[in-house]
């Protein structure tokens, strides 16, 4: 699974990398000098065009990974993303510090503005958004017993990163709620939007509600919205807060889809673990209608039940006509 994973990761990478540039022309020429937004701009069409494109082509992967390879996802957390641990967790460390950074950034970036309290408290949540992000890539491959303090500590991991994604999408909506330009502002309150989601399904690993291909779906997708919206002017702590966002889900939707195995397979080591992420389970051989085969009897008498067949039953002429043909 480890191409599949990639390839996966490596599309929403080159869909954002796109969408980026599309978006910093956008912001070029697509706004007059008072910021009015000049009706038919062509890279408007072409940015809608690209999310279009990248939903339905992240979208078509997950289902053809569904329906077609017909995989499935451990219902653990731990399991779902299990991975090498010596790769994965300076990689977590290192996104995890990214957040922590722009958290620090905002707080003390945020001004004296009707909106500086708000977006303090969004950098408080940022830090523990960190922690949280932390404290599940921390959980991967480790199994948690039910009722146990890991499986406590998971949940409480696993909601951070979605108490912050919604709190940011109140203050994104007080920021631009007198804007009356959609442009300026919807590739933003989409990210959030997206991303929240995503926080959503894979928290639904650790509370024993799997959805992992939506997880997976959500996570690429977000991930490329995160990235449409780095042209746009805002605080550089902001900016920072998006692509580590970014890079959040690209973590899970890599380790996500590097888990996936074969529907029979997971439905064989975890009964019922299909039915509860909503998938069907593998189709058994149905029995044979048709008349079963009497059983004729072995070898079991020996040498001395043995009948030779002679040559007339085998098709060869019998001996007499053979001595008269001489």
């Amino acid at each position: 699974m480890r191409k599949n994973a990639l390839t996966l990761c490596c599309t929403a990478c080159v869909f954002g990398a796109f969408g980026v540039f599309s978006r910093w022309i956008q912001g070029m020429t697509a706004f007059e000098a008072n910021g009015l937004y000049k009706p038919g701009s062509f890279w408007g069409i072409v940015l809608i065009l690209m999310y279009l494109a990248a939903f339905g082509t992240i979208g078509g992967f997950t289902l053809y990974y569904m329906r077609r390879l017909k995989l499935a996802s451990p219902p653990d957390f731990g399991l779902a993303t299990a991975g090498n641990r010596r790769l994965a967790e300076p990689v977590a460390a290192a996104i995890a510090l990214l957040m922590a950074a722009g958290s620090v950034m905002l707080l003390v970036t945020a001004g004296e503005d009707d909106l500086s309290g708000l977006l303090r408290l969004l950098a408080l949540l940022g830090l523990l958004c960190a922690a949280g992000f932390m404290g599940l890539a921390a959980a991967c491959g480790r199994k948690a017993e039910s009722g146990g303090a890991m499986e406590a500590g998971l949940c409480l991991a696993a909601v951070l990163p979605v108490a912050f994604c919604c709190f940011w999408l109140v203050v994104s909506y007080r920021q631009d709620a007198a804007t009356g330009v959609v442009w300026s502002y919807a590739p933003e309150i989409t990210a959030i939007a997206v991303s929240l989601l995503a926080f959503y399904y894979v928290a639904g690993h650790a509370y024993a509600r799997p959805r992992p291909f939506a997880a997976i779906f959500f996570c690429h997708a977000g991930a490329f919205c995160c990235f449409v919206t780095l042209p746009d002017e805002r605080l550089f702590a902001l900016q920072a807060l998006f692509f580590a966002t970014a890079v959040m889900q690209l973590y899970f939707g890599l380790m996500l889809t590097l888990n996936l195995r074969p529907a029979a397979e997971i439905d064989a080591r975890f009964p019922g673990a299909l039915e509860a992420e909503g998938l069907e389970p593998p189709e058994q051989p149905e029995p044979s209608d048709g008349p079963e085969l009497e059983d004729m009897g072995g070898d079991a008498g020996g040498e001395e039940n043995f009948v030779e067949v002679t040559e007339e039953y085998l098709g060869g002429e019998p001996e007499e006509e053979a001595g008269q043909k001489k």
